[in-house]
């Protein structure tokens, strides 16, 4: 998301687009202070003072896609498992633009949910380097993923990190339905 291009902004607050706190994925009443290396990240600024509308219009995502759901359904031994999202091995919903703008323009092999276990997420990128880096955060329809918790796996044709057990399909289950991934 970017905040607001105009009007009032504030370090905190729980309005979307009007509050610094949640643009960096922080809590709405998390301590943050103007002079700190995030804000002025955000900011794109390095030194110096910094006001309230240095931070107009200023977004901390380092990509955005937007995913159509899709749904396939596999079985493995005996246990079916579901898969919502896009799921590139099968051809089940779509991504646009598909470009991973955090590594090198690579695109994302899979994106999805899958009810296997707990339930996994699953974020597959069609390359073989750069390591564990590039972003912070995933947010599936404003839920959160930090890459630090993440399984991470990597060969020469692919980078994949994997979340076991999440609480919550940000994908939902309804096939056609859009929803936004955000990186910061």
């Amino acid at each position: 998301m970017t905040l607001a291009t105009s009007g009032s902004i504030s370090i905190g607050g729980t309005t979307a687009n009007r509050s610094i706190n949640l643009e960096l994925g922080r809590s709405a009443t998390a301590t943050s202070s103007l002079g700190e290396s995030a804000l002025r990240a955000l900011a794109n600024d390095t030194s110096g003072a910094i006001s309230m509308s240095t931070f107009l219009g200023k977004s901390a995502s380092i990509d955005t896609q937007t995913v159509t759901v899709g749904q396939y359904t596999v079985s493995f031994y005996g246990q079916t498992t579901n898969i919502y999202g896009y799921y590139f091995n099968g051809f089940r919903g779509s991504i646009s633009d598909g470009t991973c703008n955090f590594k090198s323009g690579n695109t994302y092999r899979n994106l999805y949910w899958t009810d296997t276990g707990s339930g996994r997420t699953i974020l597959t990128v069609n390359q073989g380097n750069g390591g564990n880096s590039g972003f912070t955060t995933m947010s599936v329809n404003g839920t959160n993923f930090s890459r630090t918790s993440a399984a991470f796996s990597q060969t020469s044709a692919q980078t994949q990190w994997l979340w076991t057990s999440p609480s919550t399909n940000g994908f939902g289950t309804t096939v056609g339905a859009t929803k936004s991934v955000v990186f910061t």
